[in-house]
């Protein structure tokens, strides 16, 4: 396996990209009206937080429990995008639905 060396100024620029990346999620969660940016932002989230999981790991030397940690989350994720994603169907579905009763 390879070792890379980092300097303590690369991994704290690391972290900064990582919580800008996590707050531009937030921006994008809370500010958007709609529902795919709103899911895009919580998708951006998740994703700055399993890229801080195996920085944390890395920093801290144990991998394996780190990539345990991220395989986890990335599964949880999966499911909760597939169950928002297919209520932003159904309440589209819904929408037009009631568009044409009126």
């Amino acid at each position: 396996m390879i070792e890379i060396e980092l300097t303590k100024c690369m991994v704290n620029l690391i972290h900064i990209c990582i919580l800008i990346v996590f707050g531009l999620g937030l921006l994008c969660f809370f500010l958007r009206k709609r529902y795919i940016p709103q899911l895009v932002g919580l998708k951006l989230m998740l994703q700055s937080v399993s890229l801080g999981l195996i920085l944390t790991g890395w920093e801290k030397g144990d991998m394996n429990l780190a990539q345990s940690m991220v395989i986890s989350a990335l599964v949880i994720e999966a499911v909760v995008i597939g169950l928002a994603l297919t209520m932003i169907i159904h309440m589209a579905k819904h929408s037009q639905d009631d568009s044409h009763i009126v």
